[in-house]
């Protein structure tokens, strides 16, 4: 059987030997990430939240490929942005209990006006739940598992909603229902894989953050030919459906194979916009 770590490996060493590029793919997961600035016309956002800031920090994968020293650079970059709220969108880290220490010791002190919030991933279980909720706690960073966490400016209220991941171990999960308890509020949701995206349009969620797939970590310049399509067909960027919103991160770090070919790492600054109103004048 085919198994996806797999899979990434033989399509590593494809890329790597028909491109020519296995080093400069080896050296993008080193530096700082790009900066991606996205603008989302989201016409159910109420008047006060509109130019909203949102900086999305998805798949860090604190661990053996993304050193403390790296994860310091990025937090004084997060810092410097001009970011109303910090989210972190799952896979915080990457396999190993040591992996929680190092990714404390790399965002502790990350900050945002409106706060800093984060749900888990999958690879935030392969430790424990506690040891996953732990890591967000200790760097500062309010954990939303199946919870939310209401806004209010000057009555307009938004609600900060995660739930847990997909694939959480049993008597664990996702409950998307949590969005049902605040119908008057703009519902943005923070939820690690993006095809769960299909439940939260079905429970109202106005905008969904995911990340996940590493914009299939090595992939042709196309959304339509690439190895996350093996089990998500939401691979990066903004999708618009029954009019709610997705947005997908391509992350920071990667898996277990070390190189990125055709989806550098990013940093997603997303600025929350009401559509401007269409008038019309009767001739």
């Amino acid at each position: 059987m085919l198994t996806r770590r797999k899979f990434l490996k033989r399509a590593s060493i494809l890329a790597a030997g028909s491109l020519g590029v296995s080093s400069m793919g080896y050296a993008s997961t080193q530096g700082l990430p790009g900066l991606r600035r996205i603008t989302l016309d989201l016409p159910s956002l109420p008047p006060q939240w509109d130019g909203l800031r949102v900086l999305q920090i998805a798949d860090v994968h604190a661990g053996a490929y993304m050193s403390v020293d790296r994860m310091l650079r990025i937090r004084d970059l997060a810092n410097s942005l001009p970011a109303d709220l910090v989210v972190f969108t799952g896979d915080q880290i990457d396999r190993r209990r040591i992996d929680a220490d190092l990714f404390v010791r790399g965002f502790a002190g990350i900050t945002a006006p409106l706060g800093v919030f984060g749900v888990l991933g999958n690879h935030d279980y392969r430790v424990s739940p506690r040891r996953a909720i732990w890591t967000l706690e200790a760097a500062g960073i309010t954990p939303l598992v199946n919870r939310a966490v209401v806004l209010d400016r000057r009555g307009d209220e938004l609600a900060m909603i995660g739930v847990d991941d997909l694939l959480a171990p049993p008597g664990r999960g996702p409950d998307f229902s949590v969005l049902g308890s605040h119908p008057g509020a703009f519902r943005l949701l923070l939820c690690h894989q993006p095809q769960g995206w299909d439940a939260a349009r079905a429970w109202g969620a106005d905008l969904t953050l995911a990340g996940h797939t590493h914009g299939g970590q090595i992939a042709l310049p196309t959304r339509n030919i690439n190895p996350a399509r093996v089990y998500t067909r939401y691979v990066a960027g903004p999708y618009v459906e029954d009019g709610s919103t997705l947005y997908v991160s391509r992350g920071i770090g990667v898996g277990a194979v070390p190189l990125r070919v055709g989806a550098p790492p990013e940093l997603d600054l997303i600025t929350l916009r009401r559509p401007a109103a269409i008038s019309v004048v009767a001739a």
